[in-house]
């Protein structure tokens, strides 16, 4: 249901959300295939300390925990609680939740909005408003953060440790987003599944986002937006100090169909053109892919903005070079040679390559290039104060030590970053470069497989500045 702004109980109740001290689950279950079961087993294998309440008139215990007939039941204080029930019970437990004045609502449950019955949807929604009780939900599969060691939901794993809060309606994409964070090194401070997300809002998450020590940048994957005025508020509020990027979907023909019985998710008379426009008063970087989402995500959530036009590249393959200035041109960004950045930079970076190499930009040290060469290179393109930002490419020639290259490349990073240039990397290739890429991520160096990601990293570091100028 649509809201204004962000409400101010909502965001101080987020906490709530991520670190409650004690939760419900209404709808805990003894079968290993129920989601009352996973939820359970969930917050403890993944390390959860609080308090754990299950909740099922038809049990005395739960995964070795006593079980309670009701919410209201609990001889304790709740913070949290989870309702994985079906719906037609869903407002009983509500009314339960009041009574015993728990903080928040999160509820798992299908069959609202996203099949027709969107006035029993907001019936809840309004009582909770009512009663001040924040509900995330229905239809969702859940939240958690690695950092504080809290998983949900039915959710098989948490993300590494990391800068990238996800909001995703979405549990499909939250999954593959986390399941990326495992595979690629995709770090995240916080996630969450908002479903229908019939009261709690994305702004509201946003806002909270912009309070978390551990998030440095903000992703959110929206099939609709019922409150853009409120998304447009909380990013305004956040974008001086954080980036926020946006996945908008749904805008095909059968696309508006699919994220109406996906989430519920209204996009009747809405376009690219409409988003555009709510962007841009929000001051949002908008990824046109799932790929893009993730690596510019990553990238503004690792390195510093991009202050000026001025970015050299080097590399060993002048083909991953081609690629990437022909890609900074199309997306309007175009690269400048090195004699126009810095008079004399390219006689300096000539002293590391061969005779065949070449000085222009992207800056081509030759296939035969070495660690010391590659250093050298770097150092130069570091130092100098006219560039703006670094991208260097691996690639794995037949005498191309990758792992030292690599080691360089974060001694290199290592020891100018205190200059707040970006430094963006590639590394194409087979198995040592998934290696290395893993290593650099794992460094706070955002590094990809391809020219055209790296270089869409480096251009929403530019667009960051120049929002933040705006």
């Amino acid at each position: 249901m649509r809201i204004d702004a962000p409400r101010q109980y909502v965001v101080d109740s987020l906490k709530y959300a991520l670190n409650p001290a004690s939760i419900a689950v209404v709808g805990a279950s003894r079968y290993k295939a129920k989601v009352g079961y996973k939820v359970i087993e969930g917050l403890n294998k993944w390390g959860y300390k609080g308090k754990i309440f299950p909740v099922n008139p038809r049990a005395d215990k739960v995964h070795g925990l006593k079980a309670y007939k009701t919410v209201a039941d609990i001889p304790e204080p709740v913070d949290l609680v989870f309702i994985a029930v079906p719906a037609f019970l869903v407002k009983m437990v509500l009314e339960h939740t009041v009574a015993k004045k728990a903080k928040m609502v999160v509820i798992a449950t299908s069959a609202f909005k996203e099949i027709g019955r969107g006035d029993l949807q907001d019936s809840l929604t309004l009582y909770c408003r009512e009663h001040k009780l924040p509900l995330i939900g229905p239809n969702l599969v859940g939240m958690g953060s690695p950092y504080l060691n809290f998983n949900c939901g039915f959710i098989p794993y948490l993300p590494i440790k990391g800068p990238v809060a996800v909001i995703s309606q979405s549990g499909a994409n939250l999954l593959a987003a986390l399941g990326a964070s495992k595979t690629t090194n995709f770090g995240m401070s916080f996630f969450v599944g908002l479903g229908n997300k019939a009261d709690v809002d994305f702004s509201e998450f946003i806002v909270y986002g912009g309070q978390d020590s551990h998030t440095k940048c903000i992703a959110t994957y929206i099939e609709g937006l019922d409150s853009p005025e409120a998304y447009i508020k909380a990013c305004q509020q956040v974008v001086p100090t954080k980036p926020v990027v946006a996945l908008k979907v749904g805008g095909s023909e059968i696309g508006v169909k699919a994220a109406f019985a996906h989430t519920a998710s209204e996009n009747e008379g809405t376009d690219d053109a409409y988003y555009d426009e709510i962007f841009d008063q929000a001051g949002v970087i908008r990824a046109t892919t799932w790929q893009e989402f993730l690596d510019v995500s990553l990238a503004l959530g690792q390195q510093p903005e991009l202050k000026g036009d001025n970015v050299v590249m080097i590399t060993n393959g002048g083909g991953s070079g081609l690629l990437s200035c022909d890609h900074f041109e199309r997306e309007g960004y175009p690269m400048r040679e090195l004699k126009e950045i810095s008079l004399g930079l390219g006689l300096k970076i000539r002293a590391y390559m061969p005779m065949f190499g070449s000085p222009l930009n992207p800056v081509d040290i030759s296939g035969t290039a070495s660690p010391v060469q590659y250093k050298g290179a770097l150092r130069q393109a570091m130092r100098d104060p006219n560039v703006d930002g670094v991208l260097c490419s691996i690639c794995p020639t037949a005498v191309t030590d990758v792992p030292a290259v690599v080691n360089i490349a974060i001694e290199m990073y290592e020891a100018y970053k205190y200059l707040g240039k970006p430094f963006v990397m590639e590394c194409q290739g087979g198995a040592e470069c998934h290696e290395a890429i893993m290593k650099l991520r794992a460094h706070g160096i955002p590094t990809y497989p391809t020219a055209e990601q790296s270089v869409n990293a480096m251009i929403a570091l530019r667009k960051y500045n120049q929002i933040k100028n705006r």
